[in-house]
């Protein structure tokens, strides 16, 4: 991990710089694990941004907004008790490790001028953020309550004392002499390499710096201790004093490390050695770097968080409708034995002279020459005509059930087909708009129950992907039904081409004619677009129908996304949009 105590350090200087003397001005709590302080200070007003998520803590001044929820969290109404209109008095890291106290001057109920602290600590899945009183080390409250049946070693809940986590005897890199650095590798496991040392000896360096470490000193990181000689002791110490000057001496430079396909490699506070042959990014400050770094994780673990639960949600859905149509179908078998029920009845009333025996009559059954005799059951509290009628009963009573599980079957086999439609639109979702509009569609089908206290619905405008083609038309495409529906019978025109992947959910994909002649290229990349944008992404090969967009129509009460053509041609594809013109 990229952040560590060094990290931590050139951000604390930031905050220090940036946010002392400042005022507290609002309070929100995004997410359940993520706090956003807004500090107004020499004219400017910082957006202090901590989180304790466990895949991605860290706290900084941040240039991003984020949604906020409609009913603050307890711990942040609990917050703005305490710390509105608060100054910051000081910012200070906890043992050069990953933990940092921000204290602020408020006053109590009583007018009385009190210190209170945040303490941020940046440890992964054990990552909190915890508020107490700053004199008396008590615990107002935490962003994550631990009690004693979640850790036996460390709690952290309301009116206990704050103690920081155990230290393991790690030494304070920024306290370290020559003298002191040696002896510490004198008295270090010699089956320890030094790649380990370093993380394991000093607190806040990290496997990251470590390796920096090892480079600067010309020494192979899996060099075992009791390999090393005088001469590289005194490398290492050198290397080692060479970053610790540079953190007391605030000369950090921030930078994200990029391999050969852009892809990010990591992030520091220092101009690393080892990796100068990487493509890096510079920022002026972590905050900046951090917003960079994360944004996109964020955004996708977010997105994640909830697609996770509705797919959840709508593949219990699917199941249920799967199991009631198989229900309902084995209700259809058994009513299709509804016609001996007739027969029955037929053949008792032209029996009526007969005397039953043993509440059985048997009969020449007229209707199966090969059955010469049927025996029918009857019901002895029920003279001859009134079995007959009974009989009948039954019979229509099935007639009309058969007619009845056949719409409800058609309806479930809809329903199920809609919520697939669904489930490929949650999987294929990029931002957290794009989960708004699903969820806005469900709460609208009845599918999902509204929030209370919900803001006002914003019109729906949705920005369709949009690729152009070979022959320079453009080809939209829709991310989710509400989108489809809009665009096949909103935006699209009758003289443009319609795509969909056939029999499978997908996106509906509309290719702009602007009332000319498509080359057969043009058709092939709308296809291989439908293609791709559908749930056959992943095969070698789908097949797409394509038709005009006047030859689509929609049913009344049609569930959204839905369409029916009857005019169609069809081509079979290999799923990609590689090389077609994405339009920014």
């Amino acid at each position: 991990m990229s952040f560590d105590g060094i990290f931590l350090n050139s951000i604390k200087n930031d905050l220090y710089k940036k946010l002392t003397g400042g005022r507290v001005d609002k309070i929100y709590q995004p997410d359940k694990n993520e706090i956003i302080i807004s500090i107004r200070n020499n004219g400017v007003n910082y957006k202090l941004l901590m989180t304790a998520t466990s895949s991605s803590p860290r706290l900084h001044i941040t240039g991003l907004s984020r949604k906020n929820p409609q009913e603050p969290p307890m711990f942040c109404m609990l917050l703005r008790k305490h710390l509105t209109s608060a100054h910051v008095l000081d910012v200070k890291q906890i043992n050069f490790d990953r933990i940092l106290e921000i204290t602020f001057e408020c006053k109590d109920e009583l007018d009385t001028t009190v210190n209170k602290s945040l303490i941020i600590e940046i440890m992964g899945k054990h990552s909190n953020i915890i508020f107490m009183n700053t004199d008396t080390k008590v615990v107002i409250d935490s962003i994550k309550r631990v009690a004693e049946n979640m850790s036996s070693v460390r709690q952290i809940y309301p009116g206990i004392k704050y103690v920081i986590p155990p230290e393991q005897d790690k030494l304070n890199p920024l306290e370290i002499t020559e003298e002191v650095f040696l002896h510490t590798i004198e008295k270090s496991n010699d089956g320890l390499v030094i790649y380990n040392f370093f993380y394991k000896s000093f607190m806040g360096l990290s496997p990251f710096i470590s390796k920096e470490i090892c480079f600067l000193a010309s020494l192979n990181e899996s060099t075992y201790i009791g390999e090393l000689d005088d001469e590289c002791k005194i490398k290492l110490w050198t290397a080692f004093n060479h970053i610790m000057e540079k953190i007391k001496a605030n000369d950090f430079c921030f930078n994200i490390y990029l391999d050969e396909n852009s892809e990010q490699t990591g992030f520091y506070c220092l101009d690393v050695q080892y990796l100068k042959t990487s493509i890096k990014t510079q920022y002026d400050n972590p905050g900046n770097l951090l917003d960079e770094y994360y944004y996109e994780q964020d955004n996708k673990n977010k997105i994640n968080q909830r697609v996770a639960s509705l797919i959840k949600s709508m593949n219990t859905k699917i199941e249920r409708d799967r199991k009631k149509v198989e229900k309902q179908r084995n209700e259809l078998l058994n009513a299709e034995d509804r016609d001996k029920y007739k027969i029955y009845g037929d053949l008792i009333l032209a029996n009526l002279y007969k005397v039953p025996e043993n509440h059985k009559l048997t009969v020449i059954n007229y209707y199966d020459p090969e059955q010469r005799e049927i025996t029918i059951p009857l019901d002895p509290r029920m003279n001859l005509s009134q079995n007959s009628q009974k009989f009948f009963k039954k019979y229509n009573k099935l007639k009309k059930a058969v007619e009845e599980l056949q719409k409800l079957i058609e309806v479930s086999l809809n329903e199920i087909q809609y919520l697939e439609n669904i489930l490929y639109s949650i999987e294929a979702c990029e931002t957290t708009d794009d989960l708004d509009e699903i969820y806005n569609e469900l709460i609208s089908e009845g599918i999902m129950k509204k929030k209370s206290k919900v803001k006002k619905e914003k019109e729906f405008k949705p920005e369709f992907m949009t690729f152009i083609s070979s022959g320079n038309h453009e080809i939209l495409v829709g991310k989710n039904n509400l989108q489809n529906d809009m665009l096949t019978f909103k935006v699209g025109k009758k003289e443009d081409y319609w795509f969909h992947a056939k029999s499978i959910p997908g996106s509906h994909v509309i290719i702009r004619t602007n009332g000319d002649e498509l080359t057969d290229d043009e058709y092939v990349e709308a296809a291989r677009i439908a293609a791709y944008y559908s749930k056959g992404k992943n095969s070698s090969s789908v097949e797409i129908d394509y038709t005009k967009k006047s030859n689509l129509k929609k049913l009344p009460n049609a569930k959204p996304g839905f369409v029916i053509y009857d005019t169609n041609y069809s081509m079979m594809v290999a799923p990609s949009i590689a090389g077609i013109k994405i339009k920014q």
